[in-house]
């Protein structure tokens, strides 16, 4: 018998699960993993936002709304997030938290959050306070000049007229070499002891002494000696120097000729026509006259000399060398059959010579290109023994170097203390020199320290601005025709934050050549006190007087360029002082690892400041009240009163950036310079320079920044409504400039100075 059908009655609603949500939303089965994805969350749209069963059994959702809003998207107030306990630090903030809103400025004390120095100062060497001998000094053991082969007028004019008695170790070593020998030559000796004499008086001499036993020469003769220098500033003071040499009545026939970049062409061409016998030059604009000025004639060439070998190849002229090398030599062939000069006593050859400071694997590489055979000329030192071979880096005895370690809050300040301090004791005709990393660094603290509030006089320094720049008409001697000339302006200014009678000068690069010119010579006869804030444009072979402290604000990108900047002071057997800021943690395994022949001693911040900020208030204009600075960021001994005036010497730089859009844009772009340059350190040192231990934001409150580093935006240059500074507008007028020269060179193609 069949058993009747049954019918199976099942409740198939769907179960809600103690979160509010349908059980069958996980039972879809079949398909692809996207489509049941999708599917899920269909059904959970069209049963709305899940909820969930709290302990009384009420039913809560889950919504964003109802969540409550976690403590950091709560506005902090002025003062929330500067004191050191509260803020989190990097890497523990929560994952996925929002990121707080910092529209406040960061207001945080000079003297709070402060990393602290990882080396052990008592294992510091101590300052040797006996006087050194000085190894760049003359000699005093009775050597002259007389007596190493110089002709007897060229020895009393050194006496006489140029004030020099006595020979330094390098030119009673090197003179007398290159008077007798015809060989190729490498001049190394340490900064100040007169290599430019060096090479000048042997040449000088040979070509004096030709004009004495044989035909008399003039300018129109032909070139027979070429000086290269990296930098237009040394040009100048070589070509200075070769002036006050050939300032003799007898050697009034012998013509130098100076050719620099940044200068007119047409005028270094009109001197070039008149002929000349001594050529300074810079290696580029060299080559330009070899290949488009035929009237340059070096076929007799006899001397080239490469002065700061290590700086023309750094500077990337390495190519430019080899096509001037290549020029001199096919010209000289061209000029063998002609009338040699052997007869006159010059030699029958060109002779090279390489002076340098130091001596590392770019001038090994310049010597093989353009040396052949040549003697190495050392100066004769006690510490050349213990010094093995030519890669010894020189540096004059009596220089005391110091480093001090200044967390990057406190260098601003800490370099106020140490240019304050040094002018205290009135010394007569004091110098002061400042490296920076950057250009933009050297505008930042420049405009920082020169005046102190926007009522001050405006200052004698000229940025090309259209407006004083104004065309005065003079005749000149080559065409005697009326042109347009620029008045004599430098980057100068008086420095009340510094001292009342101190005045501050800034060179760099990116200076319109006559500011340069005109801020060396202007600095160069500077009788009062002077501080000069500049790159290192001005580290090389450059002799400025009276310069008794170098100030290394940002270090060096290489052993060699730190020997060049401190070169600076200590010439000629005068004492000098060096120092180098450092931060806190790796950079002070700088001196124990990359200076140790140097034997620097240690100096702390607080030291410096309590020296400085102490012994003298600040002028009132310095001092300020800022309403966004709290009691609760003063330091704990804010009773201490170096530490109140350092405190106000930092705020009214803050409040000046704040208030002028000019100087903020400029803060900013040398906050970001600094950084790019930080990383250019050379690979041997990036341990000790690593950029990733840099805390950016105390970097940007040492340029007197509130911003955060991640807020801090630049304005591109030349957009509209852009408040361009005064570099801005000296670049974009430069840029004009260049831009109409070059549409009137194509449109007057037919030019006489278009030959060649």
């Amino acid at each position: 018998m069949a058993e009747p059908d049954i019918l199976v009655n099942f409740d198939l609603a769907p179960a809600a699960n103690a979160f509010g949500a349908s059980s069958s939303i996980n039972g879809i089965r079949g398909g692809r993993w996207k489509d049941r994805f999708r599917a899920k969350k269909r059904l959970q749209n069209k049963r709305g936002k899940p909820s969930f069963l709290d302990a009384e059994g009420n039913q809560k959702s889950t919504d964003a709304q109802s969540r409550p809003h976690p403590k950091s998207d709560v506005p902090a107030g002025p003062n929330r997030d500067n004191g050191p306990g509260n803020r989190l630090k990097a890497g523990n903030e929560l994952p996925g938290a929002p990121r707080p809103s910092h529209d406040q400025p960061i207001i945080s004390s000079i003297f709070s959050s402060n990393p602290v120095s990882v080396v052990n100062v008592e294992k510091t060497g101590t300052e040797n306070s006996g006087p050194a001998i000085p190894t760049n000094a003359p000699l005093k053991d009775g050597s002259v000049f007389s007596t190493m082969g110089l002709a007897p007028a060229l020895a009393s004019h050194l006496v006489n007229n140029m004030n020099i008695s006595a020979p330094t170790s390098i030119q009673q070593i090197a003179v007398p070499q290159l008077i007798s020998s015809d060989s190729d030559a490498f001049i190394q000796a340490e900064t100040g002891s007169g290599k430019t004499l060096t090479y000048l008086l042997p040449l000088v001499h040979r070509i004096y002494t030709a004009t004495l036993s044989g035909d008399k020469l003039h300018r129109d003769s032909g070139c027979f000696a070429i000086i290269l220098a990296p930098t237009r500033e040394l040009g100048r003071q070589i070509y200075t120097v070769l002036m006050q040499l050939l300032s003799h009545p007898s050697l009034h026939w012998l013509v130098p000729i100076l050719i620099l970049g940044g200068e007119k062409k047409k005028s270094e061409k009109a001197r070039i026509r008149k002929g000349g016998n001594i050529l300074v030059a810079t290696p580029g604009r060299l080559a330009d006259h070899l290949s488009n000025t035929t009237s340059l004639d070096v076929g007799f060439v006899r001397w080239l000399v490469l002065d700061e070998g290590d700086r023309l190849m750094e500077l990337g002229f390495e190519e430019t060398l080899q096509q001037i090398l290549t020029a001199l030599n096919e010209r000289a062939q061209k000029r063998s059959n002609k009338a040699p000069l052997v007869d006159l006593g010059l030699p029958d050859r060109r002779i090279t010579v390489l002076c340098s400071a130091t001596m590392k694997a770019s001038v090994q590489r310049l010597g093989d290109m353009s040396l052949k055979d040549a003697l190495y000329l050392k100066s004769n030192q006690k510490s050349d023994a213990a010094n093995d071979g030519p890669k010894s880096f020189q540096a004059p005895a009596q220089l005391k170097q110091a480093y001090i370690v200044s967390p990057a809050k406190l260098r601003l300040v800490t370099l106020a203390s140490i240019l304050r301090r040094a002018f205290i004791r009135k010394k007569e005709h004091m110098k002061v020199i400042v490296f920076f990393s950057c250009a933009d660094s050297v505008d930042f603290h420049y405009q920082a320290f020169r005046k102190i509030d926007d009522k001050e006089q405006q200052d004698t320094e000229s940025e090309t601005s259209p407006d004083e720049e104004k065309e005065v008409e003079t005749e000149t001697l080559e065409d005697n025709k009326k042109k347009p000339q620029r008045p004599s302006l430098a980057a100068k200014s008086m420095a009340p934050l510094i001292d009342p009678t101190v005045s501050l000068f800034k060179l760099h690069g990116s200076l319109a050549q006559h500011i340069r010119t005109n801020t060396l010579n202007d600095f160069f006869h500077e009788k009062d006190g002077a501080v000069l804030f500049c790159t290192d444009v001005a580290s090389r072979g450059l002799d400025l007087p009276n310069v008794d402290l170098v100030v290394q604000y940002d270090p060096p990108y290489s052993h060699e360029d730190y020997i060049h900047r401190i070169g600076r002071t200590a010439r000629a057997g005068r004492d000098g002082r060096a120092l180098l800021f450092l931060l806190p943690g790796c950079e002070e395994g700088y001196p124990s690892q990359v200076l140790k022949e140097q034997h620097l001693t240690r100096r702390l911040a607080d030291e410096v400041l309590k020296k400085g900020f102490g012994a003298a208030p600040l002028p009132k204009a310095a001092k300020v009240v800022d309403p966004l600075w709290k009691k609760d960021f003063m330091p704990k001994n804010s009773g201490a009163k170096w530490e109140q005036e350092a405190i106000d010497f930092h705020l009214d730089i803050e409040r000046r950036v704040l208030a002028s859009d000019e100087l903020s844009n400029v803060a900013k772009r040398a906050f970001q310079s600094h950084i790019r340059a930080y990383a250019t350190h050379v690979a041997a040192e990036r341990e000790i320079f690593d950029i990733k231990q840099l805390h950016l934001g105390h970097i940007a409150k040492s340029f007197g920044l509130r911003e955060r580093p991640g807020d801090i935006r630049l304005p591109a240059r030349g957009k509209p409504g852009t408040v361009l500074s005064a570099t801005d507008e000296e670049e974009l007028q430069r840029a004009a400039q260049m831009m109409r020269k070059k549409m009137r060179e194509h449109m007057n193609i037919a030019s006489e100075f278009n030959i060649g």
